[in-house]
């Protein structure tokens, strides 16, 4: 484990912002580049770390799957502007999440068990909604379920560019509805397909050809991509950013977990064959907080037990308490340094 990982190890130089006055090809070139290198690193991770039964148990797998999801659900409603409930299992956005889900299940390939486990857990641990939020939700996948197939019917086509950012930008330029006076950046209406494109890339990455293994990528575009305002060299720079920083992202995910399971080996390294406590600890270190209750949903437990179990978690400094009625939150953060193309291509 530690092999593999520390071949991943190093200092994180962001790629540097390139020449504007290239020209097109050039500019094609020079992208090309940073993008080939994080998809090298991801699918090497994908094959030494996630391929191994031995590196990763199922506990991982279902915890890096609850880090996805949630994700997703961040980059969801920051693209359907919905302020409430930044929990993925809180109470305080019922119908946008169902909602969210549900739109998220009917993007899965029917063959993908990871994902689909992670949607049943939240489902579980989630309170259950009222009549009138499930009507709600129903309304909103109604409303969304076209648009939604319509980006999914445009990956599914076999003549697209193979290079992942310019089919990324085709699928942008494609589905651009922002409209408005250029010169005028106010007048750019916000409505976009955004969250659509950014579900199927959690759903279906190997569709954006983003690496060899299908592994999901939150958070791949941005609403801004689709302003009536910005040039096409603007929207190819932004692009190339997104699509760079969601390769880290889905990266440091997959590097994370065998670095959080060691972490608890260490703070518990004597437990029984029927403990809980680390089942406990990957679903916290998931989702990033868990009251007892929706623990005790998610194992299944009683209620003081599992309070029990976050309770020892907390006395290991791996999870801290917020209140009697608050979640216990995640305490572990685990810095993953990532090595630059150009730092590598120097040596």
């Amino acid at each position: 484990m530690n092999f593999a990982l520390t071949a991943f190890s190093g200092a994180i130089i962001p790629p540097s912002d390139v020449h504007r006055a290239e020209t097109f090809p050039v500019k094609q070139s020079t992208d090309a580049s940073p993008i080939a290198f994080r998809i090298g690193q991801i699918d090497a991770l994908a094959k030494t770390l996630l391929a191994s039964p031995a590196l990763y148990s199922p506990e991982m797998r279902a915890s890096l799957a609850l880090r996805w999801l949630s994700r997703a659900w961040q980059q969801y409603r920051q693209d359907r502007a919905i302020t409430l409930g930044p929990a993925l299992i809180g109470a305080e956005c019922a119908t946008e999440r169902n909602a969210f889900l549900t739109l998220f299940e009917q993007a899965l390939p029917r063959r993908e068990k990871l994902l689909s486990q992670a949607v049943r857990t939240v489902r579980k641990i989630a309170i259950r909604p009222m009549a009138s939020e499930v009507t709600e939700a129903e309304t909103i996948v109604a409303a969304s379920t076209d648009e939604l197939e319509r980006v999914l019917t445009v990956l599914a086509q076999p003549k697209r560019p193979t290079a992942p950012l310019e089919r990324l930008l085709e699928l942008v330029d494609g589905f651009r509805y922002s409209t408005g006076d250029e010169p005028d950046p106010l007048s750019a209406t916000a409505r976009t397909p955004c969250w659509a494109i950014n579900l199927a890339a959690t759903a279906r990455g190997d569709a954006f050809r983003l690496s060899e293994t299908a592994l999901p990528f939150p958070g791949l575009a941005q609403r801004r991509l689709f302003r009536a305002d910005r040039g096409a060299q603007e929207r190819r720079a932004d692009a190339r950013e997104h699509l760079l920083e969601a390769l880290h992202a889905t990266a440091c995910d997959i590097a994370r977990l065998p670095r959080a399971a060691e972490v608890f080996t260490r703070e518990f390294p004597s437990q029984r064959t029927n403990s809980r406590l680390y089942l406990a600890w990957m679903l916290l270190f998931g989702l990033g907080g868990l009251t007892p209750a929706q623990l005790a949903r998610a194992l299944p437990a009683t209620k003081a037990g599992a309070g029990k179990l976050l309770r020892q978690l907390e006395a290991g400094h791996l999870a801290r308490s917020q209140g009697p009625f608050a979640p216990f939150l995640c305490t572990l953060n685990i810095p993953v340094a990532m090595p630059d193309w150009r730092y590598l291509s120097s040596k």
